[in-house]
């Protein structure tokens, strides 16, 4: 079986001497057991193309920067781990959304698990990506696994339920995306 090992890196993070380059410095190695340098390679883009935002949406879900990156990278590195399930599956950055998802379900802020309340996971993502991120619909789409009219459907949902909880008047101070 062959083994390849992935070095993950985060983009922007300094290095050896302080030095700020993008993309050059390691914060983790994943080991993709039985996959070709193909498969490696559509791994290490995977985290280039969406490390930096499931570590933004972490950090915003749980209220800490720091904490953020450190689960989205448990995320990453336990989706390279099912890399070679996840290249068989109708998509990977599903997968690896569902992963993100879990890595975070434990330390959401308060303001997140209320809007967990009265919508579905999916919808509070949309709100999440979309309005605390800035992120366009084919962008945030893309990282959960979801055309951008899907996402934009979601987000348009979540919107729509929280005008019939009249939110605007009853929501509690500090419950903001």
């Amino acid at each position: 079986m062959n083994r390849e090992v992935v070095t993950v890196v985060r983009s922007g993070e300094r290095g050896p001497g302080g030095d700020l380059h993008r993309d050059e410095h390691a914060s983790h190695r994943v080991r993709l057991v039985g996959t070709d340098a193909g498969a490696v390679r559509a791994y290490s883009a995977f985290c280039r193309e969406y490390g930096q935002i499931y570590r933004r949406y972490a950090g915003a879900v749980i209220g800490d920067a720091a904490v953020g990156r450190t689960l989205a990278d448990a995320a990453l590195q336990e989706l390279g781990v099912q890399w070679p399930y996840a290249l068989r599956s109708a998509d990977p950055c599903a997968l690896g959304w569902v992963l993100l998802r879990a890595a975070t379900a434990s330390r959401r802020t308060s303001s997140v698990r209320a809007l967990q309340c009265a919508l579905r996971p999916q919808e509070v993502d949309a709100l999440v990506l979309h309005y605390r991120l800035g992120l366009s619909a084919a962008r945030a789409g893309g990282a959960m696994g979801v055309s951008a009219g899907v996402f934009d459907l979601l987000r348009h949902d979540a919107l729509r339920k929280a005008a019939r909880l009249d939110w605007g008047l009853n929501m509690p101070k500090g419950i903001a995306v």
